[in-house]
């Protein structure tokens, strides 16, 4: 965390910052130094209870699919609207909530950390646009797209609804609101834009998640479709 400029240690002030969280459910980033297959786990987080007499917070997932986290060991907390963090090793964790010790301090890190700092690969169409067989066309007004999941036994998940971000003949970009609610490798089908059903089977991977540059608490999930 070399980016701090100071240090909060009142324990006042740090009781009231998670209330407040509690209060509001803000997102915050959570990730871990470990690499798991040479790739960073980064995942939101909503605080869902504050235990004073405990002294540990109580932090859910914000993506339907849970923590993906295997380890207690060194995790960042970050705040990105008050750009505060500290470090931590978790007191227990499951898929559906993990209990975080209540800090003695916070760092007070510069309002530019994300920018500096590239937890999820950013969005560059201009980068990766000569790797497509055929050019993305961004939809006119807010267009929606329904598909499901191929479940590794095969089977479907239940219709999601995403915002869609551009669409080809060979691909095509929605939007989440966590970079972990998909896998890079996940295999989707298509069954609506907007409420028109789809005129053929447009089944497809996750091949990349990236991080929105014009509006950092969305990401886009990048799927290329089969032949």
């Amino acid at each position: 965390m070399s980016e701090k400029k100071d240090q909060i240690s009142d324990e006042f002030e740090i009781h009231s910052f998670f209330r407040v969280l509690n209060q509001n459910r803000d997102k915050i980033w959570l990730w871990q130094k470990e690499l798991v297959d040479g790739k960073r786990i980064v995942q939101y987080g909503i605080v869902k209870k504050v235990d004073l007499i405990k002294q540990v917070v109580h932090i859910a997932p914000n993506s339907s699919k849970g923590f993906k986290f295997e380890s207690l060991d060194e995790f960042f907390f970050y705040h990105s609207q008050k750009s505060l963090a500290f470090k931590f090793k978790a007191r227990e964790i499951t898929k559906e909530m993990m209990i975080v010790p209540i800090p003695k301090s916070f760092h007070k890190l510069s309002s530019d950390f994300l920018k500096n700092v590239e937890l999820i690969e950013k969005e560059n169409e201009e980068q990766f646009k000569h790797l497509r067989g055929a050019p993305r066309v961004q939809p006119q007004g807010d267009q929606f797209v329904s598909l499901v999941r191929v479940l590794p036994d095969n089977s479907y998940s239940k219709l999601e609804i995403f915002s869609l971000y551009d669409i080809s003949q060979g691909g095509m970009g929605f939007k989440v609101e966590d970079p972990s609610e998909f896998d890079i490798g996940e295999v989707v089908e298509v069954k609506n834009i907007n409420e028109k059903e789809v005129p053929k089977l447009m089944i497809g991977e996750v091949v990349s998640i990236r991080q929105q540059e014009s509006e950092r608490s969305e990401f886009k999930v990048g799927v290329k479709f089969r032949d």
